[in-house]
């Protein structure tokens, strides 16, 4: 029999608190990580076993044009498990920790199709062009994927500053997008007005995301943390749920 005593979306909560930077959450997030690259070396690899019979005339297909069966399921069931286990991770959906399964893609592409021009019987040539595009796309997403982090980490340092030296207020959204009844949350901008110690009344818009049990509505109360020296600087204010304190509180409701 079940218990009917303690409310379960504060259970809900407190499983989502657990699982969150746990190593089983993490662990997940590497697997996937495997699951893609995986993929695409098979995907790329078979590509090139293609172009391999082509040059050799063989009625026999070379056994990689068959890593295309494995490649593209083992490349979809990747992204489902990276994109699970980074959301139990981070506790946010479509949040994506570490480098992100894009570079790890296309660093899969990249190895496979290494491995199948060197293992074509005519060495050079255009195809060379293929590896060799897919290598400088690798790099490109990997350092993107590394600014972003970096620029992630800039705006959790402007948070700590903020909650120290900063000043929590009381703020009333005045737009927050409804949702579709089937939808089971919200991606999207929410505008919340506050005033500041001078007794100015000020607009902040940001961008952030809400489980449906957890989507507040226009008119609803939130906190508003701000440089009470630069209330004008959209980018040191954060808002949060109605009695945040701690950085948490005002990250459940940024993206």
């Amino acid at each position: 029999m079940k218990n009917n005593t303690t409310d379960p979306i504060e259970i809900r909560k407190q499983q989502i608190a657990r699982q969150k930077g746990s190593q089983a959450a993490l662990l997940g997030i590497l697997i996937g990580h495997a699951m893609i690259l995986s993929g695409g070396v098979f995907i790329a690899r078979s590509i090139f076993g293609f172009l391999e019979q082509d040059m050799t005339n063989s009625d026999e297909p070379p056994l990689a044009i068959f890593g295309m069966a494995a490649g593209l399921p083992f490349i979809i069931l990747g992204f489902f498990v990276y994109i699970g286990a980074g959301r139990r991770f981070t506790g946010k959906l479509l949040s994506f920790p570490g480098i992100g399964p894009g570079p790890v893609l296309i660093t899969g592409l990249a190895v496979g199709a290494w491995w199948g021009a060197l293992s074509l019987p005519a060495k050079g040539g255009a195809l060379w062009l293929i590896p060799s595009i897919l290598t400088v796309m690798a790099g490109l997403f990997l350092l993107i994927s590394i600014l972003l982090r970096v620029r992630r980490s800039a705006k959790y340092h402007i948070l700590t500053r903020m909650i120290k030296e900063g000043k929590i207020t009381s703020g009333l959204i005045t737009d927050i997008p409804e949702i579709d009844p089937s939808s089971g949350g919200l991606i999207g901008t929410i505008t919340v007005k506050f005033t500041d110690m001078a007794g100015v009344d000020r607009w902040i818009q940001k961008t952030g995301q809400w489980k449906r049990i957890d989507l507040p509505k226009t008119g609803d109360n939130a906190a508003v943390l701000y440089d009470p020296q630069h209330p004008e600087n959209i980018y040191t204010v954060w808002v949060g749920p109605p009695g945040s304190t701690a950085i948490t509180d005002f990250t459940l409701w940024h993206s």
